[in-house]
């Protein structure tokens, strides 16, 4: 008897979880630049670690954390696993994250990561500096009608000024609102909202782009391509 309430009682504490989660993200990917799989090996360990998640494996291009929850009295003791998968492409790490639990060793299943996802943007800023805000999920499973949908990142990467005065774009995030509104590498920004970036520095612009980003409102920028200006608004669609 008391076996069967045992059981009764993992998969009564499963249907919650799994009803409260439905809806959440099970796999979150995202692309680190300029980097090695060694850098992100060792942030992965550092980030993780210092949130009480112990190691269990470490492989090339995989890493597994583990942490229980729960003190098995009280609260059912659930062991989560994070899996940390690295795929190297064109001198960029694409990392895809996902977490599976046991609750009590027995009942395995893939878990929401909504919760690791502070911890995944925290690794991927402190390696290539792309600020937290304007990182989001690149995973297949955010598509409209999925229930997974994530808001855009912005996925302008700031550079110097060129010789002009005027500030540069080394790099765009791929799956970004500015990738599919055919922003690219080496692009020129001249103006922004009717403001000239020769009287701004990279800094301010950031902050600037992010606020107006966060707050949804049209961003019209003017940019230079081979000696050739065109024109694009970028606005997330809600």
């Amino acid at each position: 008897m008391k076996r069967i309430l045992g059981m009764l009682l993992i998969i009564l504490t499963l249907l919650i979880v799994m009803a409260s989660s439905s809806f959440a993200a099970k796999l979150y990917t995202t692309t680190i630049h300029e980097t090695t799989v060694e850098e992100v090996q060792d942030m992965i360990l550092e980030v993780m670690t210092g949130k009480n998640f112990t190691v269990d494996e470490v492989d090339k291009y995989k890493i597994i954390v583990a942490k229980n929850f729960g003190d098995g009295f009280w609260v059912t003791s659930q062991l989560c696993k994070v899996k940390f998968n690295m795929l190297e492409r064109d001198g960029n790490i694409k990392l895809m994250v996902s977490e599976t639990e046991l609750v009590q060793g027995q009942l395995a299943r893939q878990r929401s990561i909504d919760h690791l996802i502070p911890l995944i943007k925290e690794i991927r800023n402190k390696i290539d500096g792309t600020p937290m805000d304007q990182i989001a999920s690149e995973a297949v499973n955010q598509l409209p009608g999925s229930g997974n949908e994530r808001q855009k990142a912005l996925g302008i990467i700031l550079g110097d000024k060129n010789g002009e005065g005027y500030i540069l774009i080394p790099k765009v995030e791929p799956g970004s609102l500015a990738a599919d509104e055919g922003l690219l590498p080496k692009d020129i920004i001249i103006e922004v909202n009717g403001r000239s970036t020769k009287e701004m520095e990279s800094s301010a612009l950031k902050s600037y782009l992010a606020n107006k980003f966060a707050a949804n409102a049209s961003i019209m920028l003017f940019y230079n391509r081979n000696d050739t200006t065109e024109m694009v608004i970028l606005k997330q669609q809600m």
